[in-house]
């Protein structure tokens, strides 16, 4: 399955996506690095400088929305890339329980900025749930072999989208116990 995904080459300073390009893939560092950074009338920014087995440009495909920065490559590199349809197409693929969790992580993080940043979260029992289930799912992929039936793409994606959910908890977030068993494997106590 991993095979299906397109590879592509890039050459030290190649622009691989430019900021306010419309995004449409994500991608998935097999060799080399990618500087992220935005360009203020001349002045670069740097945000990040990402390397192998690390994704970027997901929030284009996550958001549907244009690119907040430009990245480009830093010595030779080569990634794998997967558009949004195909990225959807494998999700939907997944077991129930995984490609649940995937979609949950999706709307999560388009639905929430980073803590921090959101200065008027609702706080009602809608939300509260959506956090206990985002709280159990960053549980849940701290575990030995958590995310073995993934493919690298969708691990490394499933990975940052669990850091997006980190981000977006309240700070000493206490989960409603009910919520646990939202996209476990396991049944609920109540089902046994």
């Amino acid at each position: 399955m991993e095979e299906d995904y397109m590879r592509r080459e890039f050459k030290s300073g190649e622009i691989i996506f430019s900021e306010g390009d419309r995004g449409a893939e994500a991608f998935l560092i097999n060799r080399g690095k990618v500087q992220i950074y935005t360009d203020k009338d001349g002045a670069i920014q740097e945000i990040d400088v990402v390397g192998s087995g690390q994704v970027f440009g997901e929030m284009g495909i996550i958001s549907d929305s244009n690119r907040m920065a430009t990245a480009s490559a830093v010595g030779d590199t080569v990634v794998t890339c997967c558009h949004r349809r195909e990225l959807m197409r494998r999700v939907d693929k997944l077991n129930d329980d995984r490609r649940d969790a995937m979609r949950f992580l999706i709307v999560y993080c388009q639905e929430f900025l980073p803590f921090e940043l959101m200065t008027d979260r609702p706080d009602n029992d809608e939300t509260r749930h959506m956090d206990s289930m985002a709280f159990y799912l960053i549980r849940e992929s701290k575990k030995a072999n958590e995310l073995d039936d993934l493919d690298r793409f969708l691990k490394g994606l499933y990975k940052v989208l669990i850091g997006y959910a980190e981000r977006r908890l309240p700070p000493n977030f206490k989960p409603n116990p009910d919520a646990e068993f939202a996209f476990s494997k396991k049944k609920s106590p109540a089902d046994e």
